[in-house]
């Protein structure tokens, strides 16, 4: 089966390596930069290239699959130029980590019967083909979603495609979907990007001498990509408002014990690392 990759980044590109080494796809890739196009074919994770997506046209890629791995906003815009492919033999899927924007889309096309949301909980604060690597979603979480206009045929391949990468899939509705990953993903890089800029208010330029590594490792959060953050952030405002102001609050709570009773604040953070020992 022909599985074509829009997007060539780290998720597009991570896809095309893990499953280039299956004798049953034959993997196909298109993106704007010549660069992660011409790193794929030379590694050999790609077979060839598309020049256009309108490519796409021609019953050569009939019952073949496609996966747009872009920026949320790009992504949108892609779905809407490949509606000449809506309802036919091709699946489509995506890897984007927030959906309701694009169910809005969809709803605009009626639903169409071949479109499935795919969200693979895996990925890196770095970016870009050259930092691909294969089995990056082995045995982590991928999220469906998806109407009940969908045909069995068409969620058959894309839970089979996601099967063959080692992901454990789950389902979620679109707005639940975006509920939670505000809270589980969205929140804990806002929190990152948030401490960045208090440190640099702080206006310590010697600052990174006096930290640990838990500090940096919190703060790589931040070095993942602008363009792609900018995005779920401003598409998910809604869910990420409630989730910040959720924050807010409980570091006002830290705030109060802080300054008062130590005791109690010391009961108070060990009923949060027995939480955390129990459920993450």
């Amino acid at each position: 089966m022909k599985i074509i990759i829009i997007g060539l980044g780290l998720i597009g590109g991570s896809i095309a390596k893990t499953l280039s080494s299956s004798n049953d796809y034959e993997i196909l890739a298109f993106d704007s930069n010549p660069k992660s196009i011409k790193n794929a074919l030379d590694n050999q994770s790609i077979q060839g290239s598309l020049n256009s997506l309108n490519d796409l046209e021609s019953t050569e890629y009939a019952n073949s699959l496609v996966i747009i791995s872009t920026p949320p906003n790009v992504t949108n815009k892609i779905l809407k130029s490949l509606d000449f492919l809506f309802n036919s033999s091709v699946t489509i899927t995506d890897t984007t980590s927030s959906k309701s924007f694009l169910n809005k889309t969809l709803q605009k096309f009626h639903f169409p019967e071949n479109f499935i949301f795919s969200h693979p909980v895996a990925g890196s604060h770095l970016s870009g083909e050259e930092n691909a690597v294969a089995n990056l979603f082995d045995k982590k979480s991928t999220i469906l979603s998806y109407h009940n206009s969908v045909t069995s045929q068409h969620l058959d391949r894309v839970r089979s495609l996601w099967s063959k990468l080692g992901s454990n899939i789950s389902v979620l509705d679109v707005e639940l979907h975006d509920q939670i990953f505000a809270y589980s993903s969205h929140l804990p890089h806002i929190a990152a990007y948030a401490l960045l800029n208090t440190l640099k208010e702080f206006k310590k330029d010697d600052l990174s001498n006096f930290s640990g590594g838990g500090l940096g490792e919190f703060l790589r959060l931040a070095s993942s990509s602008p363009e792609m953050w900018t995005d779920i952030f401003s598409l998910n405002e809604k869910n990420i408002s409630l989730a910040i102001d959720d924050l807010i609050k409980s570091l006002n709570v830290l705030k109060d014990k802080i300054g008062n009773d130590p005791q109690s604040l010391q009961v108070f953070l060990s009923e949060l690392k027995d939480f955390k020992e129990s459920n993450y």
